[in-house]
């Protein structure tokens, strides 16, 4: 504190004792001396009064102040000049100015200021006893009549302090600013002299660190004086009160300048310590720069060459391997390097991180440029090794293949072949896929020796490489060579291979296919081989037969199909074909067999439909017939009656001649349906076991046929009896309408019997003892027919011609006529037996349609009246049984062969057939045997075989008494139905296989 200030305070001319008017403003007491010496103390005064106004907050300046002036003590006059001297001090301070005067003042009546208007400014004299009104006891001092005991000399020392430490605030706060200017000065030091400049600073810092520790302990010890003055019960002065609060301030102001002061200082170390660092990393950046120009590149250099072999690359690569260690560790401090300078933590915007951002650009564009070559070279060395490698395996695997799987023994073990087949295939795969990879290293490899080198820096570097490529190519050529040549070997292998393999599977499903054949036959011989009794069910029967024939014809066409298939690639390979051969004789033996059982079946199944159906139609003629017959009693004239018996009588005869060859037909055919299946036409061969199939269970076939048979007989026989009744008054006309039919008939014959037309004679005709059919003979003149037609020359056979047409004997006709029995040819019996046949024959296109027959001549009549001289049986001249049996086989062969292939021979090869089938029959008589009073005794069966139909018939042999006499007939012999009816199913399948 200064001096002058002091003096002025020790007068104590002006004082604030610490109350405060009931507004709240602070109170300021100023005593008027009672000395004349007031110049001297308005001097004192006007110190005082700036202080206090100093020492106060401008906040408590603001809000006003209570003045009293204390002038008990003086004259009126001295007081109006202190009164003019305070206002001019703290008019605008002041907010309410109180001027007290003695008792006396008021006892000389001066009382005109209690009448005027108070004014801002203007003083209000009062007394001493009227300040209760303005201010509480405990704001007034004690000299004023209050209670504060003010101690002016302690309040000076409180003041003196509390300059003390303005003053050392203030010099606080210089040294701090100085230190903090020369702190940011120092941020931009340069690197070389970041140490010496921190030495600096460093000792300044501890210097005024060392001060403002002083200071801040003396401003908490005065903070701790003020704060025990205010704790006290005394007053406090406003000034006091407003020092603690600016005391706080100032050591706020302090705390906050040494902390900007420490940051700045720790930022100085940063920047010292970045500074250090970025020199540590600059010198880093060159040693790394310099090690890769000089010593990488030189070691780089000395390796140029990639090898000619495996070893060579391997041990190029190895070397290479061992530079690349000798370049990690400088590897490792560029990256650790760019990470750093990537990374660092400071500021970046300086100078000397952008020097060092420049010398990382150039170390890393020379360590990328190194290292991609160092790359480079790693990659045509591992495209070299790999390059030879690839050709050694290659070249070890061809001639590993070719040794083992090209140029092995040729075995027909298909299992092997199989395998052999498919590792080549599997080799040959494998090889391609290595064959492709080495062209596709090898043109790698000489790309890149073609392309240009650059050193470290992009400079390029002179390096020959054309003896490794022309070393390449000569290994490509070389493998693409050896390529082809291994290829054609593998692909000839392969095919017989896949030959050997196709033969086994070919083979194996041949096998399937005989053994479905063997299958099929056992089916045909299990559930196939049984007549139906009646249409419907023998039209079901033909169907399912139909569709296993189909289902065996397609077996049998696969199984030729493999079989042919398998014996090309036989041929092919040059391998055996004996297997294959005996499986084919195999499959034709079984499909021969089938094919006989079946043909057997369906001839049998169709003549038993043709059968049922003719007996059907047949009895319902009859039963017509009948009625008409019956109607002949309703005519009156007896002109009419006669007309219409002799139109009913030749229409009863032409119905019991077909009655007649319906009922010898029945016969024949329960005979056939009793016999056995033959498997084999070779006579040496007919009693085998394996060729007889003994069972055939036909039984109720041939009660229904016995059925249809009793069923005919009955409605003849009743027919019979009408006319028998109605033919009573008409006997002349009758025996004439039989004489001239006899006669006519007698004379179109040669040496033949008579025809009765007696019903009971047709009728006795059908029994057992008189009935013969055509298998009884076995021999037959020769036919007069020199060719045969078939139905691919579109011409009709001699048998059913248009001469035969004309003579043919019909229910629309009224009169039979016998053809000339030369004009006929023979017919082939299926038991090997040829007859000349003198029937008059039609063919129907139906299968179903049953061809009628004319009147036999000739032959032992099995329709004719018993008592009649011109039915003497006679036996004709017999051949022997194996030269028949070999004849006929020659020409059933011929048929069959007619019948199999009639699609693929043109008609002049199946009329040339038919001329060998002729010229094979043999010429003998066919004799008829009549069994003369008599049964027969016994019969024995012989089976033969045909292979044109394949279809097992029976030649019996009749052992009679010695009684019985056979004499040979002149005339020509009858068929039989079901032989006809043969010939016409052989004939009909022919015409539909060449249509």
């Amino acid at each position: 504190m200064e001096a002058d200030v002091l003096n002025a305070l020790n007068t104590q001319t002006a004082y604030m004792p610490g109350g405060r008017d009931r507004d709240g403003h602070p109170l300021v007491v100023i005593p008027v001396p009672f000395y004349d010496n007031l110049p001297w103390m308005k001097g004192f005064l006007e110190t005082t009064v700036k202080y206090l106004l100093a020492s106060l907050s401008p906040e408590t300046v603001s809000s006003g102040l209570a003045i009293i002036l204390d002038a008990q003590k003086c004259s009126w006059r001295s007081t109006r000049q202190y009164i003019r001297h305070v206002q001019q001090l703290l008019s605008e301070q002041m907010n309410s100015f109180l001027v007290i005067r003695p008792d006396a003042f008021w006892d000389k009546n001066r009382v005109e200021n209690c009448a005027r208007q108070h004014r801002k400014g203007e003083p209000t004299i009062i007394s001493k006893s009227r300040l209760a009104k303005y201010f509480d006891t405990s704001e007034l001092p004690e000299e004023l009549g209050g209670i504060i005991a003010y101690n002016h000399e302690q309040w000076i020392q409180s003041r003196e302090r509390i300059e003390e430490f303005r003053k050392s605030y203030d010099k606080a706060m210089g040294d701090l600013e100085n230190l903090h200017l020369i702190l940011l000065d120092n941020r931009t030091v340069r690197a070389s002299e970041s140490t010496a400049a921190l030495k600096s600073c460093q000792q300044l810092n501890v210097d005024v660190q060392k001060f403002l520790s002083l200071v801040m302990d003396g401003g908490k010890k005065l903070l701790a004086h003020l704060s025990d003055l205010h704790s006290a019960k005394s007053a406090v002065p406003q000034d006091l009160t407003d020092g603690k609060t600016q005391v706080e301030r100032l050591l706020n102001t302090l705390d906050r300048k040494q902390t900007a002061t420490n940051q700045a200082w720790t930022e100085l170390e940063r920047t010292v310590e970045v500074l250090q660092e970025l020199a540590t990393l600059e010198e880093g950046v060159s040693h790394v720069t310099s090690w890769i120009l000089t010593t990488a590149e030189s070691m780089l250099n000395a390796q140029l060459r990639v090898g000619h072999d495996v070893s060579t690359a391997d041990q190029l690569r190895l070397e290479h391997e061992i530079l690349e260690l000798q370049c990690w560790q400088t590897y490792g401090c560029y990256a650790e390097l760019l990470h750093k300078i990537d990374h660092f933590p400071r500021r970046k915007d300086s100078a000397a991180y952008r020097d060092l951002q420049s010398q990382r650009e150039w170390m890393d564009f020379v360590c990328r440029s190194f290292a991609q070559r160092l790359e480079r070279r790693r990659n045509i060395l591992i495209t070299s090794v790999r390059f030879f490698r690839l050709v050694a395996e290659y070249f070890d695997r061809t001639s590993e293949v070719f040794q083992s799987l090209i140029m092995g023994e040729r075995v027909e073990d298909y299992a092997l072949a199989s395998s052999n087949l498919q590792k080549l295939n599997e080799n040959q795969r494998m090889l391609e896929m290595l064959e492709k990879e080495i062209i596709k290293e090898g043109e790698k490899l000489s790309d890149v020796l073609l392309m240009p080198v650059k050193d470290a820096v992009g400079r390029d570097i002179d390096v020959d490489y054309s003896e490794d490529i022309s070393n390449v190519r000569d290994i490509l050529d070389a493998t693409r060579s050896r390529s082809r040549i291994f290829a054609d070997s593998v692909e000839l292998q392969k095919l017989t291979l896949d030959q050997i393999t196709h033969i086994f599977k070919y083979e194996q499903d041949a096998r399937t296919a005989v053994k479905w054949m063997s299958d099929l036959h056992q089916v045909m011989l299990r559930s196939h081989a049984h007549v139906g009794a009646s249409v419907r069910e023998i039209q079901a029967q033909k169907d399912e037969h139909q569709t296993l024939q189909e289902t065996a014809k397609g077996t049998y066409n696969y199984g030729c199909q493999l079989l042919n298939a398998s014996l090309a690639l036989r041929q092919s390979c040059k391998l055996e074909t004996s297997q294959n051969i005996a499986m084919t004789k195999s499959l034709q033996r079984t499909w021969r067999s089938f094919q006989a059982v079946a043909q057997e079946q369906m001839t049998r199944l169709r003549v038993s439909a043709v059968f049922h159906r003719s007996v059907e139609e047949q009895c319902v003629k009859l039963r017509e017939l009948h009625e008409c017959v019956l109607r002949i009693g309703e005519i009156t004239e007896q002109g009419r009656r006669r007309v219409r018996l002799r139109k009913y009588l030749a229409t009863r005869e032409r119905l019991l001649l077909e009655v007649g060859r319906m009922v010898r037909l029945g016969r024949l055919l329960k005979t056939r349906l009793k016999e056995p299946f033959l498997l084999d036409d070779r006579l040496d061969a007919m009693a085998s076991p394996e060729n007889i199939i003994t069972e055939s269970d036909n039984i109720m076939a041939c009660e229904a046929i016995s059925s249809r048979l009793a069923e005919v007989a009955q409605v003849a026989e009743a027919l019979d009896s009408v006319l028998s009744d109605v033919q009573g008054g008409f006997d002349d006309e009758v025996e004439e309408l039989t004489s001239a039919e006899t006669t006519e008939v007698t004379g179109k014959r040669n040496d033949s019997g008579n025809q009765s037309d007696d019903w009971s004679s047709s009728v006795k005709s059908t029994d057992d003892g008189s009935f013969v059919t055509a298998s009884d003979c076995i021999c037959t003149p020769q036919s007069r027919s020199s060719s045969y037609h078939t139905a691919s020359e579109c011409r009709a056979s001699p048998w059913w011609g248009v001469e035969s047409i004309e003579r043919q004997s019909s229910l629309e006709n009224d009169s039979a006529e016998d053809p000339d029995p030369e004009a006929f040819p023979s017919i082939k019996l299926l038991s090997g037996v040829v007859i000349t046949s003198s029937a008059n024959l039609s063919f129907d296109e139906s299968e179903h349609s049953f061809p009628t027959a004319g009147i036999s001549h000739g032959s032992a009549s099995v329709d004719s009246h018993p008592d009649s001289d011109d039915t003497v049986p006679t036996v004709c001249s017999q051949t022997s049984p194996i030269a028949t049996s070999s004849a006929s086989s020659s020409a059933l062969n011929s048929i069959n062969r007619r019948e199999n292939l009639a699609l693929s021979l043109t008609p002049e090869e199946l009329e040339q057939i038919e001329n060998d089938i002729r010229n094979n029959n043999l010429l003998a008589s066919v004799g008829t045997v009549d069994i003369v009073g008599k049964e027969l005794q016994s019969t024995q069966v012989t089976p033969t075989s045909e292979d044109s139909g394949n279809v097992s018939t029976s030649s019996v042999k009749l052992d009679v008494d010695d009684a019985t006499r056979f004499e040979p007939v002149k005339g020509p012999t009858d068929i039989s139905g079901l032989t006809y009816y043969y010939q016409n199913i052989i004939t009909k399948h022919t015409v539909k296989s060449c249509l």
